[in-house]
């Protein structure tokens, strides 16, 4: 048997055996879909994941008989790009500059946090003087 693919052996009444090439048709490139089949299916997979959270890949492979390594290539080209911000000094950022960016954050919501107590102790002050004068 000179070639494993393809083929097969038959038994002849001679006795001999003898290679048979089986034609089979090549599968060739994989299925191709157009831009309105792939923004349907997509539209899908989005309308599935805002009912349900997730799996609308999986809801979208059963639904068209699409693979679902396929749909997700398709929702990672169809997903934005990230933009990345081009800064002159684009080298390593020290470490403490989140601990500032923190500081900051932390003396802000200090800042929230007296306001609103303030305005919490004049509604105090006023829902005291309304039930008063009942």
């Amino acid at each position: 048997m000179s070639s494993k693919r393809n083929s097969a052996v038959t038994g002849n009444p001679d006795g001999e055996n003898r290679a048979v090439v089986i034609p089979t048709e090549s599968k060739g490139r994989g299925k191709r879909y157009t831009t309105a089949q792939k923004s349907e299916v997509l539209a899908y997979v989005k309308e599935v994941n805002a009912d349900m959270g997730r799996g609308g890949a999986a809801a979208a492979s059963r639904k068209f008989g699409i693979s679902q390594i396929t749909i997700g290539q398709w929702i990672l080209k169809n997903s934005a790009p990230v933009q990345k911000t081009n800064s002159d000094n684009s080298g390593p950022k020290p470490s403490n500059t989140g601990f500032a960016a923190k500081l900051r954050r932390l003396a802000d919501i200090h800042d929230l946090i007296s306001e609103k107590k303030a305005e919490l102790v004049s509604l105090e002050k006023e829902y005291a003087r309304l039930k008063k004068a009942l």
